[in-house]
């Protein structure tokens, strides 16, 4: 064989096993000296099945067998096998490696080559992408949180609402709005600290998610303001259940601190498309309706 071809081989950062027709190794370079400890002289004239053991399965003697005599390379991942030639070398990280295998003319001779490739690096670039795309994936999704949800209660706020609002109107889905203003929260907040309040306004807001229905959307706008929109809703005669509903959710006291509060809301009501053509509009007609029914308390 040639010398200068030896020399290249030998030069690679990468294993080259060549084997005759008979799948007796022909020449082992210096990767896998160093990789495995075994050298040339020990393994030449070998067959591939005695020094590389896990070879000796027939899925890779028919590899090797269209290789020979059909030409066809065959390629295989360490996604499957993680090695091919095992690590005797304690100075050397175990790699992963892919092999490929593929037929080769030498002065009118047939041999087979094989090639393994050192792929550790590039798994361990791809498990530190997915980490970088989940960690940018969950910082995606606090952001949009942060940007679209109230920090107290959890429930949507006004930005949601706005462009909830306008993606109806735009799409002239017709819908009601209702403006929901808690009566007495002041007092609460003066009799029992703001502490306590907080603590209200998150009980109001886990009662609106547990008796929401699917066409339901409730969102804080802040303080003590809060919206229900309702899709697909758009007669006069469903308002007054919506309004009961709420008033329903209030009914009962909340407890805190072993104390009974007892509160209750100012309601009013915009429709699309009767009562405005814009978010900000039907927000202003039901703020009004709502200050008209508080204004008769």
């Amino acid at each position: 064989m040639n010398d200068l071809y030896v020399a290249i081989v030998n030069q690679l950062d990468n294993g080259i096993i060549l084997l005759d027709e008979q799948l007796n190794i022909q020449l082992w370079n210096k990767w896998l000296i160093k990789y495995t400890g075994k050298s040339e002289e020990e393994v030449k004239g070998l067959p591939i099945t005695t020094v590389v053991p896990r070879f000796d399965k027939k899925i890779y003697a028919y590899m090797f067998e269209k290789a020979l005599l059909d030409k066809q390379k065959s390629f295989c991942s360490a996604a499957m096998h993680q090695y091919f030639v095992e690590n005797k070398c304690a100075k050397m990280k175990p790699t992963r490696q892919n092999i490929l295998i593929q037929h080769i003319q030498i002065e009118h001779t047939s041999h087979l080559m094989i090639e393994l490739y050192d792929v550790s690096n590039h798994y361990k670039r791809i498990q530190n992408l997915n980490k970088y795309l989940k960690s940018s994936i969950d910082l995606s999704k606090n952001l949009e949180h942060f940007v679209y949800y109230d920090s107290l209660t959890n429930l949507p706020n006004r930005k949601f609402m706005l462009d909830r609002l306008e993606r109806l109107i735009e799409e002239d889905k017709v819908f009601l709005l209702f403006f929901i203003d808690l009566n007495g929260f002041k007092a609460v907040n003066d009799q029992y600290g703001h502490l306590q309040g907080d603590l209200l306004l998150q009980m109001f807001a886990e009662r609106c998610n547990q008796f929401s229905q699917k066409q339901e959307v409730w969102a804080r706008l802040g303080g003590d303001e809060f919206v229900l929109l309702v899709e697909h809703m758009t007669t006069a005669n469903e308002v007054e259940p919506y309004t009961e509903k709420v008033h329903e959710l209030l009914r009962e006291p909340f407890i805190i601190e072993e104390q009974q509060i007892v509160i209750s809301a100012s309601i009013g009501c915009a429709r699309f498309p009767q009562d405005g053509a814009t978010a900000k509009q039907l927000l202003n007609v039901a703020d009004y309706q709502m200050y008209l029914q508080k204004a008769k308390r």
